[in-house]
């Protein structure tokens, strides 16, 4: 059976996430709007939705609440977020590199003559 880890939305993200429904997948999501939470064993993305909905105490399947709308389950086949009608792909969005901007437009802060 696959492992799954559960990584909740945070309260204060429900709302956006819940305008943005009609993004077409993959969805791309941000780890910060993340809590992680339990990994899981389960026969799949259902079977964990079921059991933590209606036996959250069953087979050791113990977590802080039940997978609900906007959240994320990652198994080594990737990212699978909770949405209105299922399942649906995401991955993480990945961070923006941070770089200096005298570097990245060409300019060096060493030796520039102000006039």
């Amino acid at each position: 059976m696959p492992n799954f880890r559960i990584f909740y939305i945070a309260s204060d993200r429900t709302e956006t996430f819940r305008a943005k429904a009609g993004a077409k997948p993959p969805y791309v999501i941000h780890r910060s709007h993340y809590e992680e939470g339990p990994e899981i064993s389960a026969a799949d993305p259902y079977a964990l939705w079921f059991a933590l909905r209606y036996n959250p105490e069953a087979d050791g399947a113990r977590a802080p609440r039940a997978v609900g709308v906007g959240d994320v389950l990652e198994s080594k086949g990737g990212l699978l977020l909770c949405n209105f009608w299922g399942f649906e792909p995401a991955e993480w969005r990945a961070a923006p590199m941070k770089t200096n901007s005298r570097v990245a437009q060409g300019r060096s802060s060493r030796g520039s003559k102000r006039r």
